[in-house]
């Protein structure tokens, strides 16, 4: 009976039926509408997106700003006026911008990201390591 609970255990822990995010079932649903609510903005053709970002030069510290912003230390605004290398935006904002306007990488890997929220991993351009904060959908 041990062997087989431990097999079986091993077994969801590969399918990753183990991992409950933090929240409970309240978190579960949220993370299933974020999930569906980037599905259907890929489905239905985003035309723009208003972006926040982050630029760094080493994927190390985009890491450690993307910590410090989960912690709730610094709030991503903070985090852009104190860390990105584009002094261009206030607080990081890039505006409405077109996929045309964007560096690829950085429209796909914002495109998976949903409404209000950032990414969780940094996100590699010819300019460096982005965090990318997304504000709207049009």
């Amino acid at each position: 009976a041990c062997r087989l609970l431990r097999r079986l255990s091993a077994q969801g822990a590969r399918m990753g039926r183990d991992k409950v995010p933090a929240g409970g079932k309240a978190a579960i649903a949220k993370a299933a509408a974020d999930k569906k609510a980037v599905e259907d903005a890929k489905a239905k053709g985003v035309e723009s997106m208003e972006c926040r970002h982050i630029l760094v030069e080493k994927h190390s510290k985009a890491v450690e700003i993307i910590e410090i912003i989960t912690s709730g230390k610094m709030q991503f605004n903070e985090a852009a006026r104190e860390y990105s290398m584009d002094k261009a935006g206030k607080s990081g904002l890039l505006g409405w911008k077109r996929r045309a306007e964007l560096d690829q990488d950085f429209w796909a890997a914002a495109l998976d990201i949903p409404e209000g929220k950032y990414s969780e991993e940094p996100v590699k351009t010819e300019w460096g390591y982005h965090i990318i904060k997304i504000e709207g959908r049009k």
